[in-house]
């Protein structure tokens, strides 16, 4: 073991006192070393941990005369047979990023920065820098090495049937096998390939030693049991295929963890858990408390803290034939998630029309009672959507969430966690301070205009996106990461360049703050002719100062309330954008998809943007989701999902968007659990592809905004991830009271 001073400063936090008993599961079994486990992890604060970054730090010296993935390989293998294992925290199953839950495990091959999203979320980072903290040897040694950005590629899900069903061994056998073909490169991207995997097998061994030791030091006959079974567990996974259910679970773990071990931050997601488990399923209710410590050792992993790694978890739905997918662990996930009560990993429901009913009631029964977990996506738009987008049926079928609400296929379809953005609202704002466009004639004018000005920006960052990407596989490569996707053994290339399907992402934003500015433009200038295109585009240089012009824009038709004109104006933004992807397309001949995220990059954009045409002021945020603003929901819930279904995602968002409803305490509303499961069908059989539903109580919001004690566990979902609203930013605690007053009001 190593020395524990590396885990160094405690960082401020919110601390809650958990108070709420454990929840129980739908078969009554209460769970007691899982409990503990979570209470413990709830109330620990957050650290900063050197660990990491002083071990890959001593392998990057030592393996300097190494090839660039070689010595990426060694270092993490050194990293994983000389790190501190961590078996107190949560015994049931072995993994650990750091000394402890909630400690920083530095990154400073990509940089020492805390992710840009992270003080917006949590009023305690503001300001905060974790480079005060490093070394100043290990400082000096990364200022010319780190790449730059915050951390690895993320937003992925591995191969899980190879971690589960050939097990690490079978791939170092492969690249072994294969080690003296191809040129130099190849040769020693596959030399890495088994040098990582190896380092992972090692690292079980040495848990299931550390396992066995305290199995015979304790006097818990409980904690033994638990102890030896992994112990033996360890024995066989993850070298080997998994024989049950805890070594199918154990082998997904650890290859989990190793990846974020491995360099990447955000959105390493668990693919299709319950699909690939499904052989050990069964209908007792031990696995739900399995799947419970499962998912708690997932909410350890302490990369970057407490903070969110939007870790996805996806279950359900239907395979090529229309065959529901759903089996006894399907239901186990759900019933652990409900008696967890945490906000990562966030748990992703596939709907269909013929989903279990078991599966559809209990999950309905969940967000009615406001657990805001599982998120729902719709497989018909989101398969068929894939197909056409050129992924075999057969993976498409096979998809996952692999973020915030960002759509992938395990081991095949991945994104890139820094890739090209698009602020629609931003872009429109930018046309019109243009000096040349402030006579226009008409919309079509104007929008001509929009579509090149959005070709030109979107032409470099596709550039900057496959560069990006070609850089990341020569100076940062994953070869473990790598080795657990498929093909990347075969063709003896990084994951950076050697995926199955080579597909890019656009990510979008402000989109209902653009069309709302293109309503208001038509009507204001063009129609009603009450103001010159010049007036508009002064008032955006002089934030609104104009509080008569302000008020006729928000007197205009706003999107997200069943209104056809508005409705018309957000597919005919969508059309100009899909104009404009597929004529870069056709240029670099490499196919790109179309993701509508947020997470908290409303808030950030917001705060380095100017004013925008739909009326908002420098500063202020754009909208939350793809749906309205809440305070323009006029119309209720039913409205704005009418207005969605009309986005058509399997042809313009094949990447997958997310959508916030919010609803009132159903005591207020009468909503019921039937209520809200026909909202729900009638929106995935008509076009829906994902829906984030929460039920917020305004009243409970703002009493705990001033006593986070009285209400520790309620859970938020905001935009891409899910919070415990205690612990959240106060602005970000403000929004969302906002979000369920305007959604009382409107119910």
């Amino acid at each position: 073991m190593r020395d524990i001073s590396r885990r160094q400063f405690f960082v401020g936090t919110t601390t809650v006192a958990t108070g709420l008993a454990f929840a129980t599961t739908s078969q009554g079994h209460k769970m007691s070393i899982t409990a503990a486990a979570r209470d413990r992890l709830i109330d620990t604060r957050d650290s900063v941990s050197l660990e990491r970054a002083q071990l890959i730090t001593e392998g990057y010296r030592r393996y300097a005369d190494e090839p660039v993935v070689v010595r990426r390989a060694l270092s993490f293998a050194y990293l994983l047979d000389h790190m501190t294992l961590d078996l107190e925290s949560n015994p049931i199953f072995a993994g650990n990023t750091a000394e402890q839950p909630r400690a920083w495990a530095l990154l400073p091959e990509h940089s020492f920065q805390i992710p840009a999203q992270a003080p917006l979320e949590h009023d305690w980072l503001q300001g905060y820098s974790l480079e005060r903290h490093i070394p100043e040897d290990i400082r000096s040694y990364w200022v010319d090495r780190s790449f730059g950005t915050e951390a690895g590629i993320g937003h992925l899900a591995v191969g899980l049937n190879i971690v589960v069903h050939r097990g690490l061994a079978a791939l170092v056998a492969d690249a072994r096998a294969q080690a003296d073909t191809g040129d130099e490169a190849v040769r020693q991207n596959r030399r890495a390939f088994a040098i990582a995997c190896e380092g992972v097998i090692r690292w079980a061994e040495r848990y299931r030693n550390e396992a066995s030791r305290l199995a015979q030091q304790t006097d818990d006959p409980e904690l033994r049991r638990v102890l030896l079974r992994m112990a033996e567990a360890l024995e066989h996974v993850p070298a080997r295929p998994a024989r049950n259910l805890y070594e199918g679970l154990q082998a997904i773990l650890l290859v989990h963890l190793a990846t974020a071990l491995e360099g990447h931050g955000y959105s390493i997601s668990i693919g299709l858990p319950d699909r690939v488990l499904a052989p050990f399923a069964n209908e007792s209710d031990h696995q739900t408390e399995l799947i419970a410590a499962f998912m708690l050792k997932m909410a350890a992993n302490s990369v970057w803290g407490s903070f969110s790694k939007t870790q996805a978890i996806t279950i359900g739905g239907v395979d090529g034939e229309g065959r529901d997918q759903c089996n006894a662990l399907t239901l186990a996930f759900l019933d652990a998630c409900d008696a967890l009560r945490l906000p990562d990993p966030h748990l992703f429901l596939r709907w269909h029309a013929n989903i279990a009913s078991s599966v559809k009631e209990r999950a309905i029964d969940m967000l009615a009672r406001g657990v805001t977990q599982p998120l729902l996506v719709g497989d018909e738009e989101t398969a068929h959507g894939l197909i056409e987008a050129g992924i075999a049926p057969e993976d498409a079928w096979n998809y996952c969430v692999i973020g915030c609400n960002e759509i992938g296929i395990p081991g095949k379809l991945y994104r890139s966690a820094t890739g090209p953005s698009l602020n629609f609202a931003e872009q429109l704002a930018a046309v019109l301070q243009n000096g040349a466009l402030k006579s226009a004639d008409d919309m079509p004018a104007l929008l001509g205009s929009y579509e090149s000005r959005l070709t030109e920006q979107l032409r470099q960052a596709f550039r900057w996106e496959d560069d990006w990407w070609e850089a990341m596989a020569e100076q940062v490569p994953t070869p473990f990461t790598s080795a657990v996707m498929h093909g990347a053994i075969e063709r003896g290339r990084d994951m950076h360049t050697a995926g199955v399907y080579p597909h890019g992402c656009l990510f979008e934003r402000g989109f209902s703050n653009a069309v709302n500015g293109l309503i208001a433009i038509e009507h204001l200038v063009f129609r009603e002719q009450r103001h010159e295109l010049a007036a508009l585009a002064g008032a955006l240089n002089d934030d609104f100062a104009d509080e008569a012009l302000r008020s006729a824009i928000a007197r205009c038709p706003k999107w997200g309330n069943d209104d056809p004109e508005a409705d018309r104006w957000a597919r005919d933004l969508l059309e100009l954008r899909t104009r404009v992807v597929e004529k870069l397309t056709a240029e670099s001949n490499r196919p790109r998809v179309c993701c509508h995220v947020v997470r908290s990059l409303h808030w950030l954009d917001g705060l380095q943007h100017g004013a925008t045409p739909d009326g908002r002021r420098r500063g202020e945020s754009y909208a939350a989701c793809i749906g309205p603003e809440p305070r323009h929901a006029q119309k209720g819930p039913t409205a704005i999902l009418n207005s969605v279904r009309h986005l058509e995602p399997r042809r313009f968002y094949r990447g997958g968007y997310n959508l916030n409803l919010t609803f009132p305490p159903d005591c207020q509303t009468g909503l019921g659990n039937t209520a809200l499961a026909a909202l729900t069908e009638t929106f995935f059989a008509n076009g829906g592809q994902e829906l984030q539903i929460s039920v917020l109580d305004p009243a409970i919001l703002r009493e705990a905004m001033d006593h986070p004690e009285r209400h520790p566990h309620v859970l938020v979902r905001i935009a891409g991830f899910t919070a415990r609203f205690a612990t959240l930013s106060r602005m970000q605690q403000e929004a969302l009271v906002q979000r369920a007053e305007d959604a009382s009001r409107v119910a």
